[in-house]
């Protein structure tokens, strides 16, 4: 670290954040209540200042840019890092060696070595903002109420499968907290086994006991088409749900509209009981919903900014969405995507990812913050 008092201090605040945002995070979950702007402000600044301290890269990004621990007033104010950094460069309060976890992104067509990297200091944080998100946007939308454990098929593999991936660590914590001795993973590193999910949903329908469905939007788009070929069709238990997540990714699918009827004929699930995560691997909360409609916990806030200018716009009109997650407190809270959406009364309606080169104003942001890089690795 350049300065390593300042890092200490760094990590000893980053300490005391995280048991506070962790019990705030469990309280949440046991009874939801409404953040005030002043509450999340204040962790805001908090997270902030121990990052642009701790966080090496980000510290320089920063000073670069002028901004001063004392002149965040919120979480608006926070500078965000483009997601294209996390391909670039160690974005972690302390050392990179010292993470307990290192998140991936999905593979690109610049290869392996192009991939991006979230470096987790403390796994349960993510484990805590998960967990009360899980439970109130998709187990108490889907049954109306807690239930003790569910059945849980996962169409995402488990993390010792995919070791790299933050969906798979996910779909194991969500299968750890919430799942019935019967919950399993359909997946592994040789792929899909469409059989044992068709055996799991026809055992599972001749029961009462409700059924958790977990996967990518792809993964249910795919066994729904092999499903009505085959003129399979059940109704899984009052109280089962599908969780999807992404979209297609750029690859071939239907609407979601033609999918959503599909698991409905197939499966017995109603509509309204599938519902869509929205995450990133540089993101440690996520939203759920539908695209059109997608809700977060009070420590997530998003906001649709102008391509060029990264200017914050107006409610309900189209930009570059950026995120400020408190989940994030040993990263960086503030993450600028290429993806275009807009925010309303804080819910986000995502569009997609921006065609063709990033949005100007992301390109500028990554440069400056390379360029920031580079001139600390040149500081004796």
């Amino acid at each position: 670290m350049e300065n390593p008092a300042a890092a200490r201090d760094a990590l000893a605040a980053l300490d005391v954040l995280s048991g506070e945002l962790k019990r705030a995070f469990r309280r949440w979950e046991e009874n939801p209540e409404v953040w005030s702007d002043e509450r999340l402000d204040d962790l805001a600044r908090r997270a902030f200042a121990l990052q642009r301290a701790g966080n090496a890269p980000y510290g320089r990004y920063c000073r670069r840019l002028g901004v001063e621990s004392d002149e965040v007033g919120g979480w608006q104010d926070v500078p965000a890092v483009p997601t294209a950094a996390f391909r670039e460069i160690p974005l972690v309060v302390g050392d990179a060696g010292d993470a307990a976890l290192e998140f991936r992104t999905s593979g690109t067509s610049r290869g392996e070595s192009r991939r991006g990297r979230h470096l987790v200091r403390d796994p349960e944080l993510y484990r805590s903002s998960l967990e009360a998100t899980f439970l109130r946007f998709v187990v108490h939308h889907a049954t109306g109420d807690v239930a003790s454990r569910l059945q849980i098929g996962s169409f995402v593999p488990s993390f010792s499968e995919a070791p790299h991936s933050s969906l798979s660590w996910m779909a194991d914590a969500v299968i750890d907290r919430f799942g019935a001795p019967s919950s399993r993973f359909f997946t592994t590193a040789d792929g899909v086994d469409w059989e044992d999910a068709k055996r799991f949903a026809t055992t599972a329908a001749s029961g009462e006991e409700a059924v958790g469905l977990f996967g990518t939007t792809l993964a249910f788009d795919e066994w729904t088409r092999r499903l009505e070929a085959a003129g399979f069709g059940i109704e899984l238990p009052a109280g089962s749900f599908v969780m999807d997540t992404g979209g297609s990714k750029g690859v071939e699918t239907s609407a979601r509209e033609d999918l959503l009827e599909r698991i409905h004929r197939c499966l017995g699930v109603p509509r309204d009981a599938v519902v869509n995560e929205f995450g990133m691997t540089e993101l440690l909360s996520q939203r759920y919903g539908s695209p059109t409609a997608l809700l977060g916990p009070p420590w997530l806030r998003s906001r649709a900014l102008d391509p060029v200018t990264l200017e914050e716009l107006p409610d309900g009109e189209v930009g570059v969405l950026a995120h400020f997650d408190l989940a994030n407190a040993g990263s960086v809270c503030s993450v600028l995507t290429e993806d275009l959406g807009a925010v309303e009364d804080g819910v986000v309606r995502w569009i997609g990812r921006a065609h063709g080169s990033p949005p100007r104003g992301c390109s500028l942001a990554t440069e400056e913050l390379l360029r920031s890089q580079a001139i600390g690795r040149a500081t004796p």
